[in-house]
């Protein structure tokens, strides 16, 4: 993820130089004269981290979703209606990781615990993958080249995959075969808000630099093979997320 990041930037900063040095000759360089505020849509890349119950690893809260940083890519922009007053947009794609070894491990402790069974173990496929679309009122107050985005938001989040887990226990008569923590792929409803700085390089192009809050009380999470009704269950799993993301803007 590091080097994709890297790639990232410096495809930014490059393109930052080139729009920089075809600007129209012409253009006003007054940085004090105010500005027309102008509608734009951008593409960013950054950093999605797991918060509050969706980043605990707890056997014992049923909410703890093990969740780990990761990265996100969107599209975002914003239509304005009324001078500093407009609407604005944010389509997202996240990966919040897998499971690592010690989310496994806590786990297995606490099926094997909750089972009596002589040994436990837990696996782990697949990931958290999921899709934003949020929408909402956004405020715009500008200084010189900079301007300062202020939305609340709310939406949907869609899960793309979340992780499979097999739970496997030992000497346990009455749990007949493994049990199975199902991937899953339904929306839910998601609200936040974010604040972003953008910087004006000229013709239309600009540079942002935002955080997102995303909150939802998630999706539905389907498990089978359970005939001995102990241990740790799993019906819903909410989502929060913080975001940091650096992108490039075109006004129009």
């Amino acid at each position: 993820m590091k080097q994709t990041l890297t790639f990232f930037t410096a495809g930014l900063l490059m393109l930052m130089a080139y729009t920089v040095k075809a600007q129209d000759n012409n253009d006003s360089d007054d940085e004090t004269k105010p500005k027309k505020l102008r509608s734009y849509v951008g593409l960013s890349m950054g950093v999605s981290y797991a918060l509050s119950d969706f980043a605990k690893a707890d056997y014992y809260n049923n909410k703890a979703g093990f969740a780990n940083r990761g990265v996100t890519y969107q599209l975002d922009g914003a239509v304005y209606l009324y001078r500093h007053l407009g609407v604005g947009f944010t389509l997202s794609h996240q990966d919040q990781s897998n499971f690592s070894y010690d989310d496994d491990l806590i786990l297995s402790k606490g099926y094997t615990t909750d089972f009596k069974a002589d040994a436990g173990t837990v696996t782990a496929d697949k990931r958290y993958r999921s899709y934003n679309f949020l929408l909402g009122p956004q405020y715009t107050f500008t200084w010189r080249r900079l301007a300062f985005d202020l939305r609340a938001s709310a939406g949907a989040i869609k899960s793309r995959t979340s992780p499979v887990l097999t739970i496997s226990v030992t000497g346990v008569s009455a749990q007949s075969g493994s049990i199975t923590q199902e991937s899953a792929t339904g929306y839910a409803f998601a609200y936040g808000g974010s604040g972003a700085i953008r910087f004006d390089m000229g013709a239309g192009w600009g540079l942002s630099l935002k955080g997102n809050y995303v909150k939802s009380d998630g999706y539905n999470v389907v498990t089978n093979g359970r005939t001995l009704n102990v241990g740790r269950l799993v019906t819903k799993q909410p989502i929060t997320e913080g975001q940091i993301v650096f992108g490039l803007t075109k006004a129009f």
